[in-house]
């Protein structure tokens, strides 16, 4: 395996966000005196003296980018030597130093250690400080940041700078005590190695100052500059500008520092290397109910003292603590916690009660104790606690346990619901009328809940009469917000009206937006409640009526089929989202043949699929009549789809020939590859809401979180209304969830979703598809030196001149030029410079491009071997140039084509010839865009990609035209990747992406438009490393590296 790279974060020396990561490999060690050998080389970041060489400087160069990290520069790391020893041994590194907000977003953006692929997981360091940068960015994202100020070099001068508040759980005790030594390998200035967790403490430090500096305002106008302004006001300026130095002050540094200090230093928590905390326990009075719960009874338990109790917990493990009673009762004793030393338990105890007392203030009452070990409570007091005071206690590094029924998220808190659909009932079903069968309105009713159960007015007004923010009632102590109460007490009993599609969002996320009091629970009652219950249990294993089907369905597709038919009972539709290769379009057709014949289908499908549709039916269900709605003889009138008749057309004529279609009164529409109707604004998402059925089915195999627009936009299709207008799904769900990462904005359209979204995987233990294996190889080929150097001009031309544009629309143009000038250039230079045409132009193709002579070698054993195989390429010209070339080196009479220019009736003949026809030609090319998705071409038992289309979901599919149900060969996926270029870098990138458990990558090359010129730059350079010998004839691979490179685990 080769040498994994070590990172250590070196701290700024005036400034936190000057600090940068130091990229280092343990084989590449200077002298012990900390200066790096005075050899020809080149010169690094720190002491000016300090010198790297050429070819360590490479080998740290090539290091970063394995880590995806910017690329940094040389430089020299004040490290230890990390050999057996007891002596931690002063030794200087070359090392790459890389800048701290580009590495922290690199560095948040990594899998967690155990979903990446054993041969490219990274170093140990590497993993503690991706987990680190997450946890920074977390507390920065909540807002926990602090401004500071510390004396200068002069009694008027000082810095102001930016810190983290310590985060109220034990995440980074935890982290400091599981950092490995390579990770903080750093010696200070002045000589002693940082320890753990007071470099973790930096680092949080660092990225708050850097965060909060990138988002500064304007620097101040020079007119406002002056020694007569108030201390705040320029220290606010220096936390806001880039200079963080405030000088001229009229007030001594040190006693702004001393009151600065004051204010915000509880919040900034204790030691990180701290053994314990303080904590605090919150302990209800005991009081005897006598079998009574009348006012008189809860009165008197309301007026019972609380306890708030002291004890130390551990940093790292929160359920390793001590009683404040046993600290004092140990006369000065050490105390040991999760197996670590505390020698002196008492001044840890009294100086976190100091803190907690500025924090909460009753605590301070405790201070006049010789040996406090808690604290009486009156319910004000406690009410106090359990609302600002915990935070407050929490956000400063001091521990808070208080019984669970009390906490925010207890249920043993008084709150308002909502009741909806108690008045509804169900409408027999007539044609025109709602689908739901539900009356087009629901009603709704607010109510006070106490947990599960609903309070009566007089219960509920018998609580409010107390005006006690804790109650005992019925055997629990309860909180109050009095404030609240007002509230709940105008709106409690109030009644109102809902749209019927309202309503049942309500009533399946379980919450309703209720003005003022924000989002509340929402239950549903009668009709509406039945429908709801149906709709949960609609996954539940069932019979599902198969008839006139020929052909077993598997268990798993008997569940999805059962699925389909209680939705579309209902009178709604659903997302058929199984992954590729499952088994949808015999599900759906399952479906069609039990419905009752009274009306037709439409089956609405890409252009290649329409051949497969009609095959597929014509297999399962010969019985069932079909309609061919495409092509210059497709019908024209209402008369040729008659009831019980499938209709089987294309989104393009779907858009062209709505004016004749939204006529008709289908029963079901599927929608096949339904990612094409995704974009609500385009003229086929409009044309399919414009359908009239009964039920609207979407099937994709892809998943559909990408973007929620676009979820909007296929939910809108198949059950109107159900996420409400676009704007409001906006206002409620997409902004909350991807701008704010609401997760409770996230969990309530989970739960509306849910019952109308199925997604299968093949690895899940319910589908259990005997699939043959499949084994992922990625190809590595080198580029040629002519490739070479048009790849560099390209790059040279695109950041000449006037460079990437002077606007963010002529930017993203032309960096998407680049992109596809680089991939053609990668692919072939003849794709680029179109100098192949002609009848001469076949003697142009042979040794010119590594990726062809790479792929014809593939194969070339692939035939020789008497197999099949599918070529994948999205340009339509490298696949002309590919029929050419093949046919002639491979000896075949030709390499049939399939791309979007030809006829349907043409693909159709290609694909049903590749599958039956013991003759056909061994390859079949293919258009990404026009045969990556619907067809089913299990004949073959290799898939190769020519070039990438960068997007994983999109490549999976393609690959899963042959991995499939059906398949009885195991499959082998070639992947081709242009070593030393942007191919190579994202290829690292997806498979990273693919190891995070399926998360979806964002479509196609868009983000690469989002890059600076810097990181641009480094993403599209060229590495020489990588070309082909000139002596080569045909280029195959690398030099150095393997032929096939097996990624196991490469992909999800």
């Amino acid at each position: 395996m080769a040498e994994r790279a070590q990172l250590s974060f070196v701290p700024g020396d005036l400034v936190p966000a000057s600090g940068l990561f130091a990229v280092w490999l343990p084989r590449l060690d200077g002298p012990g005196d900390g200066v790096a050998a005075p050899e020809a080389g080149i010169r690094g970041v720190g002491k000016p003296d300090t010198v790297v060489s050429e070819a360590d400087d490479a080998a740290l160069a090539q290091a970063t980018r394995a880590l995806d990290l910017p690329a940094g520069a040389p430089g020299v790391l004040a490290g230890v030597a990390l050999g057996a020893g007891v002596e931690v041994q002063p030794r200087a590194r070359p090392a790459r130093m890389v800048a701290l907000l580009p590495a922290v977003r690199r560095l948040a953006a990594m899998p967690p250690g155990p979903d990446w692929p054993a041969w490219s997981r990274p170093s140990a360091s590497v993993l503690a400080w991706s987990v680190a940068a997450k946890l920074a960015l977390e507390l920065v994202a909540a807002g926990r940041l602090l401004p500071v100020f510390r004396p200068g070099d002069h009694p008027s001068t000082g810095l102001a700078s930016w810190r983290v508040a310590a985060p109220s759980d034990t995440r980074l005790g935890q982290l400091a005590a599981a950092l490995p030594l390579a990770a903080h390998a750093v010696r200070r200035p002045s000589g002693p190695l940082w320890r753990p967790g007071e470099l973790l403490g930096a680092f949080l430090d660092a990225v708050a100052d850097a965060c909060a500096r990138e988002g500064r305002r304007p620097e101040l106008d020079p007119r406002r500059r002056g020694p007569r302004r108030p201390w705040q006001e320029m220290w606010a300026d220096a936390l806001a500008g880039s200079d963080p130095t405030v000088d001229r002050l009229r007030v001594p540094a040190d006693e702004i520092a001393a009151e600065v200090q004051e204010w915000a230093g509880p919040l900034l928590g204790g030691d990180h290397e701290a053994v314990a905390r303080l904590a605090v326990r919150l302990e209800p009075p005991v009081v005897g109910d006598d079998g009574r719960d009348d006012v008189v009874a809860r009165l008197s338990a309301t007026e019972a003292s609380w306890r708030l109790s002291y004890l130390l917990q551990s940093t790292v493990d929160p359920a390793a603590r001590i009683e404040a009673a046993e600290v004092w009762a140990g006369q000065g004793a050490g105390v040991e916690l999760a197996g670590r030393r505390l020698p002196d338990p008492e001044v840890t105890l009294v100086r976190g009660l100091a803190s907690a007392a500025r924090l909460y203030v009753p605590i301070d009452r405790s201070l006049s104790e010789a040996r406090p070990v808690g604290l009486d409570l009156r319910a004000s007091e406690v009410a106090s606690l359990l609302g600002q005071g915990a935070d407050a206690l929490a956000a400063g590094g001091i521990g808070v346990e208080v019984p669970p029924e009390l906490r925010n998220s207890g249920d043993r808190r008084l709150r308002l619901r909502v009741r909806i659909g108690r008045g509804t009932e169900l409408a027999p079903r007539v044609d025109g009328a709602d689908p739901l069968g539900l009356t087009s309105v629901a009603d709704l009713r607010y109510e006070v809940a106490l947990g599960e159960d609903t309070l009566s007015a007089d219960e509920f007004a018998e609580i409010v009469a107390l005006k006690q923010p804790l109650v005992r009632w019925r055997g629990n102590w309860i909180r109050v917000d009095l404030d609240e109460v007002d509230r709940m007490a105008e709106l409690a009993g109030q009644t109102a009206s809902l749209e019927l599609t309202e309503a049942l969002a309500a009533a399946l996320s379980g919450q309703h937006q209720a003005g003022e009091l924000g989002w509340v629970d929402a239950v549903a009652d009668g009709a509406l409640g039945e429908l709801i219950e149906r709709l949960r249990h609609s996954e539940e294993p069932g019979d599902a009526r198969i008839e006139h089907i020929e052909g077993d369905l598997r268990p798993y597709q008997r569940r999805g089929v059962a699925w389909l038919q209680r939705l579309t009972e209902l009178g709604m539709g659903g997302v058929l989202a199984d992954e590729m290769g499952l088994g949808k379009t015999l599900m759906a057709i399952a479906l069609l043949t039990s419905r009752e014949q009274d009306r037709p289908h439409l089956v609405v499908c890409p252009t290649s699929v329409v051949g497969n549709w009609e095959r597929e039916l014509a297999r399962f269900a010969p019985e069932v009549p079909v309609v061919r709605h495409h092509g210059p003889e497709r019908p024209v009138t209402r008369r040729a789809f008659k009831p019980g008749f499938v209709t089987v057309t294309s989104y393009a004529l779907l858009r062209r020939d709505i004016g004749m279609l939204q006529d008709i009164d289908w029963d079901v529409v599927v929608f096949d590859e339904a990612q094409q109707i995704k974009n609500a604004a385009s003229k086929g998402a409009r044309a399919a809401r414009s359908l009239t059925a009964r039920a609207r089915i979407a099937m994709t195999g892809t998943p559909i979180e990408n973007r929620l627009a676009e979820l909007w936009a296929i939910v809108d299709v198949t059950n109107p209304g159900l996420l409400g207008s676009q704007r409001a799904f906006n206002e409620r769900f997409a902004v909350p969830v991807e701008r704010w990462h609401d997760e409770h904005a996230a969990s309530r359209l989970r739960r509306l979703v849910a019952p109308f979204v199925l997604r299968r995987r093949k690895a899940d233990p319910e589908v259990s598809v005997d699939l043959p294996p499949k084994q992922e190889l990625t190809v590595s080929c080198s580029l040629t030196r002519e490739q070479a150097s048009l790849y560099q001009a390209a790059i040279d031309q695109a950041f000449s001149g006037k460079g990437l544009g002077n606007t963010a629309f002529e930017r993203r143009g032309r960096i998407l030029a680049l992109l596809t000038a680089l991939k053609q250039i990668c692919n072939h230079p003849a794709q680029y410079l179109r100098d192949a045409n002609g009848p001469e132009g076949d003697r142009r193709l042979p040794g010119r491009s590594g990726k062809l002579a790479r792929s014809t070698e593939i194969l070339g054993e692939i035939v020789d071997n008497d197999e099949r195989a599918l070529v994948f390429t999205q340009f339509r010209e490298m696949g002309d140039l590919l029929v050419r070339h093949l046919g002639g080196e491979l000896g075949l009479p030709e390499v049939p084509f399939l791309h979007g220019g030809l006829p349907l009736p043409k693909r159709d003949e290609m694909v049903q010839r590749f599958q039956t026809d013991e003759d056909a030609p061994p390859i079949l090319l293919v258009s990404l865009r026009a045969g990556g998705t619907g067809l089913n071409l299990t004949r073959a038992s290799h898939v190769l990609h020519f070039d990438r289309w960068w997007n994983p979901a999109v490549e999976d599919q393609a690959t899963d035209r042959v991995h499939r149900i059906g398949q009885t060969r195991a499959v082998t996926v070639h992947t081709l990747v242009t070593a030393g270029t942007i191919e190579e870098r994202i290829a690292v990138l997806l498979d990273r992406k693919r190891a995070l458990a399926d998360a979806v990558v964002e479509a196609g090359e868009t983000w690469i438009t989002e890059l600076d010129d810097d990181e641009l730059r480094e993403l599209v350079s060229l590495s020489t490393d990588d070309l082909a010998d000139e002596d080569d004839e045909t280029p195959t691979v690398a030099p150095g590296r393997p032929t096939l490179t097996a990624i196991p685990g490469g992909r999800a």
